[in-house]
């Protein structure tokens, strides 16, 4: 639900499904969308990370996939101003929204970043 003409001021909500290898570093992300709100944007994680796959570089490593684990992620933005390019999005230092999301047992787990 990517957004055609942003509006300048408006909040999005930006989502990933990212993969993480070792001690929780991000090292790819294999989804992402936007969206104007919190709650979309939370349903498009639990529906996503259920069924994401992790990249074929990932199972090419001399150890497969070991290691390796895919995640949600949810960012609170705001589209300002951005000189001559127009409206540009940037993460919204005043009121963050970071959550991410790690499935556990087959479900959506929540928390804080």
């Amino acid at each position: 639900m990517l957004r055609t003409q942003p509006q300048l001021g408006a909040a999005a909500w930006r989502t990933y499904i990212m993969v993480g290898i070792g001690d929780d570093d991000t090292a790819d992300c294999v989804a992402e969308d936007e969206f104007d709100s919190e709650q979309a944007a939370r349903a498009w994680v639990e529906h996503q990370l259920p069924v994401a796959q992790l990249p074929d570089w990932v199972l090419d490593r001399p150890h497969g996939g070991a290691g390796a684990f895919l995640y949600g992620s949810i960012t609170r933005g705001i589209y300002t101003h951005q000189g001559r390019s127009g409206v540009a999005w940037e993460p919204d230092a005043d009121d963050p929204v970071d959550l991410d999301a790690d499935l556990i047992e087959g479900d959506v787990r929540w928390s804080w970043s």
